[in-house]
């Protein structure tokens, strides 16, 4: 989609933070002092929640012209619902092995005249038009997708698709593309390889197992559909590579140092939280050892990587988010030639899954877990 240099003119003069529910959530650390302002309705257009069933894992969500599909994991279910107001057209999929079931949904795209969901546990993928109905199955290892390899499924333009699949023995990945046009399926083409993790740490501490994790907040490589191509962040340089879908570099944008985020005595409680388990073989405490041992010796990094996620946006534009999971989602929004042009931040129970020409879709989580999808407009900023 292309937005209107017209909106887009009324819109980014005004670029910094993102209002949400009535509130305005500052950033923290590190923020950009004199950027402007992205502003949204208070208020969201429409709200979607599950049915039958609370949805307490949205995995993704992709969109066209016209229409807003929703992954849900926790009850494997593709929602469709009509993008102008949320109209429920209808849900379908659920647990099983059978024909147009998933075991393990892993993203879905809106391509074309159809719906693309992919199993990365079956190793497959399922084609349905917009009513439902199964139009085919597709199985990935005739492309050298194995089940468990094919992690995450993205559209780059028209019916070209993006497989990103990892071979964990191999500590290696790939953004593998894929067309789905009348004369069949074209392809596979790698766009990039890469290799998928930083050296290990290996914690010990006496009457606890031992246990590997990666060192606290390294950088890892991001990537997004982006201009019918691929964005491509290696890390830890400021440079995203712009690729096209043939692998071959269109661009680069180096993103600013400035702006960074220091990781703080909370977000080093976080990662312990998050990289060693509360309980082992349905016991508790066992690596709480561990987690002592690694308070005292694993060395946390000063700032926090320059990208923790890509996202897409209309006209080229690239959105940043600078911060890691447990705390408020702070994004900057960054054109071709890496000028910042603005930030948007978001309580840590919102998260950003879609950038729309007028409107932004987030993921909300309440008290109770329960999640929902939101789609806000973007607004001018009061002066």
């Amino acid at each position: 989609m292309v937005v209107s240099r017209r909106f887009w003119t009324m819109v980014r003069p005004v670029m910094l933070a993102l209002v949400v529910g009535l509130a305005v959530t500052q950033a923290g650390v590190g923020q950009v002092s004199g950027v402007r302002q992205v502003c949204i309705s208070p208020n969201p257009l429409y709200r979607l929640a599950g049915d039958a069933l609370a949805w307490n894992g949205v995995s993704a969500v992709s969109s066209n012209d016209s229409l807003l599909a929703v992954l849900t994991d926790s009850d494997p279910v593709i929602h469709l619902f009509r993008l102008s107001g949320g109209t429920h057209r209808g849900s379908w999929g659920g647990l099983g092995e059978g024909p147009g079931e998933f075991r393990d949904p892993a993203g879905i795209a809106l391509a074309g005249d159809g719906i693309y969901a992919l199993d990365e546990a079956l190793g497959r993928l399922s084609i349905f038009e917009f009513t439902g109905d199964l139009v085919r199955t597709v199985a990935l290892h005739q492309f050298g997708m194995l089940p468990n390899f094919p992690r995450r499924l993205y559209r780059a333009e028209g019916d070209t698709l993006l497989f990103l699949a990892t071979e964990p023995t191999a500590n290696s990945s790939a953004v593998i593309a894929l067309s789905f046009g009348d004369s069949g399926i074209v392809g596979p083409d790698t766009v990039v390889a890469y290799r998928t993790a930083p050296d290990l740490l290996r914690l010990t501490a006496p009457g606890a197992p031992s246990w590997t994790v990666p060192p606290p907040y390294s950088s890892r490589p991001r990537l997004t559909p982006v201009s019918g191509g691929v964005a491509f962040w290696q890390g830890p340089d400021p440079e995203v590579r712009i690729l096209g879908v043939d692998g071959a570099m269109e661009s680069a944008v180096s993103l600013s140092l400035d702006g960074r985020f220091e990781v703080t005595g909370e977000d080093r409680e976080s990662w312990l939280a998050s990289a060693i388990p509360s309980e082992f073989m349905g016991r508790q405490g066992v690596f709480e050892p561990i987690r002592e041992e690694a308070r005292r010796t694993v060395s946390f990094p000063e700032y926090h990587p320059l990208v923790f996620r890509l996202l897409g946006g209309p006209d080229g534009f690239l959105w940043v988010l600078r911060t890691p999971a447990g705390r408020e989602q702070v994004w900057d929004v960054v054109d071709s030639s890496g000028r910042h042009e603005g930030r948007l931040t978001l309580a840590a129970h919102h998260s950003l899954m879609s950038v729309l020409p007028d409107r932004l879709v987030l993921r909300s989580t309440d008290d109770l877990g329960v999640e929902s999808v939101q789609v806000h407009q973007f607004l001018p900023c009061p002066p």
